[in-house]
């Protein structure tokens, strides 16, 4: 058994309606002013309100902050850092989605941490030395797991490219899962964040650098999605359905964390950057093409995978066994009616050069299972195509 470092400082609150009662984790914070980042869709939701009413009701002073875009540019992380900076809050409370929540990662570490955010993306002149604000972070898609992850991942847009600052400082204090605050995301939104939390799963599960804790947070989140994602997708007022997917986002992004993953997120970061694919649908695209690279990499876990999703592999080969785990995606992307063709989302094959040149260069295809080179991601695309 190899050694590993398991790293999961993110208190988690998990219940129905915990957002009604935020005052038991900010009362031992003496935070007073907080500094509420969401978007403009989130807003003016009926939960984010009743939070809202609730938190002022308490005696809190709330600065809502709502320009905030999917993959955030630089140019608008420096400005929210700037309006946080002068609101003088002593705390930042973010609402939403992957996005939302990668945007008050980086703005809570501005305010401690001189310069541009730019400084700080991978390559760059800064480090981050200081602790950021206090960062509770709400999700409202179950999917990125950015509520307990160390990074903020930011669109360059001079260079087409996604990076992101990484750091355990970065790390909110709390992650506040509450499924009420997912009752009223879109069906294709709760497909696709589902299939990036699926991702994260396999990928950390098949990783190099996988180990024994990594495994049980991923073969739970496994299972968890298989059983879950259709409901949540199609009944989407099934609080039981929402929590599962709640919970296995979190546990999905703890396995990657510690486990690492790899060519499917290097792939969808680099389509991202070029095409502007949400990243959910890049990756649901994506994910059973690179399993197919993949599988001779770990057969024996693309076996246990397949039966995770429920396959029936009794009287069957493990080769068999690993090889029903891609079909068992494909049915999911098929049933959750998104899209499943690099066509339908717009990338062009004159695109490919640039989305294999970034792809190549991110750094965890180190820790995929087999080694991916220039020809394989060209197949990959091919074959995800049309």
């Amino acid at each position: 058994m190899k050694d590993f470092l398991f790293k999961a400082p993110t208190k988690i609150k998990f219940g129905v309606n915990a957002t009604q009662n935020l005052s038991e984790l900010l009362s031992p914070l003496q935070a007073h002013k907080l500094f509420l980042v969401t978007d403009k869709v989130i807003e003016k939701t009926p939960s984010f309100q009743a939070m809202l009413d609730k938190l002022m009701q308490d005696g809190y002073k709330c600065v809502v902050y709502s320009d905030i875009i999917v993959d955030p540019p630089i140019e608008v992380i420096d400005t929210a850092a700037g309006v946080l900076k002068k609101s003088e809050s002593d705390l930042v409370l973010a609402v939403g989605g992957g996005s939302t929540i990668d945007t008050a990662k980086a703005i809570s570490m501005l305010v401690t941490n001189e310069g541009s955010v730019k400084d700080y993306l991978f390559g760059g002149t800064k480090v981050v030395v200081n602790h950021p604000l206090p960062l509770i972070a709400i999700p409202t898609t179950a999917g990125s797991g950015s509520e307990v992850t160390a990074s903020s991942v930011i669109t360059d847009q001079q260079n087409g490219i996604k990076l992101s600052v990484t750091h355990e400082y970065l790390m909110p204090l709390f992650a506040v899962v509450d499924p009420v605050m997912q009752k009223g995301m879109p069906p294709i939104i709760t497909a696709s964040t589902g299939m990036d939390a699926l991702t994260h799963a396999i990928e950390a599960y098949v990783s190099l650098n996988a180990n024994l804790m990594s495994d049980s947070y991923a073969e739970k989140a496994i299972r968890l999605i298989g059983e879950n994602i259709r409901t949540a997708t199609h009944n989407p007022e099934n609080l039981d359905a929402r929590g599962n997917m709640a919970i296995a986002s979190v546990l999905a992004a703890v396995a990657f964390v510690n486990g690492g993953l790899g060519a499917v997120h290097g792939i969808a970061q680099s389509m991202g950057g070029v095409a502007h694919t949400p990243h959910g649908i890049a990756n649901s695209l994506l994910l059973p093409h690179v399993m197919k690279v993949n599988l001779i990499g770990n057969i024996e876990k693309f076996a246990q995978i397949a039966k995770m999703l429920g396959c029936q592999t009794e009287g069957r080969s493990v080769r068999e066994q690993a090889e029903l785990s891609i079909e068992a995606v494909q049915m999911l992307v098929h049933d959750l009616r998104i899209p499943s063709r690099l066509v339908e989302v717009k990338v062009t094959k004159e695109m490919f050069p640039l989305i294999v040149k970034g792809t190549m260069e991110y750094r965890l295809l180190a820790v995929n299972p087999v080694k991916i080179r220039e020809e394989d991601v060209y197949k990959i695309l091919e074959e995800a195509y049309e």
